[in-house]
């Protein structure tokens, strides 16, 4: 069994394609997903106990509720592992996944993650492409020492150390730093970071126009990487009319 951690509230747009992009995994083995969302009213009726064959769904509501302005994510994290701790025998447990909401996945994303499993405690893929939807810029990052959190998985034996990382802002980086028999590779983005989307904003960097990004104003880039899927997030578009700068580039747009 794989186990796959999603912590949400707030968000109902993001976790709706995330949960489809959940439904369409060519992973066949057993999946227990565990859902923490910790605002109110809930978002996430939409995934239902019977959401998929092989799939337990299991939803975690830590208290208090999230409120404007804070930042629950480790709390959460931990509320996520706890549960499975306590409530499952981790013998059962081949790897530990943390599915971010407002993330892409590709539908071939558990499957080729699980295929670079191995014998190792920690997984992740490199060199993270973040996109902004709101404004249609991308970037490749350079992170070569470790994974973002989203592209992240991990055998129970680092439950413990995940755990202990969560009082960090930057949860992925100290748990990567920490973590011992990983393997970081790339393989062919099987999952793309996305940014700006509306509700609870995310924390991490990307959201909002401060990062050095590429424009990709007509969805081309964004088309090469993940095809036809573009269209989920055409909408969220937000033409800006005064001139800008692509800073990559040099140059006024």
């Amino acid at each position: 069994m794989i186990v796959l951690i999603t912590l949400t509230g707030a968000r109902a747009g993001q976790f709706s394609l995330c949960s489809a992009f959940m439904k369409r995994q060519s992973y066949a083995g057993k999946v227990l997903w565990i859902i923490v969302d910790d605002a109110i009213p809930a978002t996430t009726d939409q995934v239902k106990e019977n959401f998929r064959d092989g799939w337990e769904i299991q939803k975690v509501y830590p208290r208090p509720q999230w409120m404007q302005g804070q930042n629950t994510q480790g709390r959460n994290l931990s509320a996520g592992l706890k549960f499975l701790t306590e409530r499952y025998d981790l013998k059962q447990v081949e790897c530990v996944f943390i599915i971010e909401d407002d993330d892409y996945y590709r539908p071939t994303y558990l499957e080729r993650m699980m295929a670079n499993l191995g014998k190792y405690h920690a997984i992740g893929e490199t060199r993270t492409i973040y996109y902004n939807v709101v404004h249609r810029r991308y970037i490749v990052n350079m992170n070569t020492v470790h994974a973002s959190l989203f592209q992240t998985a991990f055998t129970p034996e680092l439950i413990p150390l995940m755990i202990g990382c969560h009082k960090h802002r930057f949860i992925d980086a100290e748990f990567w730093r920490l973590a011992t028999n990983k393997f970081l590779f790339r393989e062919n983005d099987l999952a793309i970071g996305m940014k700006g989307m509306p509700g609870r904003a995310g924390i991490g960097a990307g959201h909002g126009r401060l990062m050095q990004m590429t424009a990709d104003d007509k969805l081309n880039h964004l088309r090469k990487l993940i095809g036809d899927d573009a269209q989920y997030y055409e909408r969220y578009y937000r033409y800006h009319s005064q001139p800008r700068y692509d800073i990559l580039n040099k140059k006024k747009r």
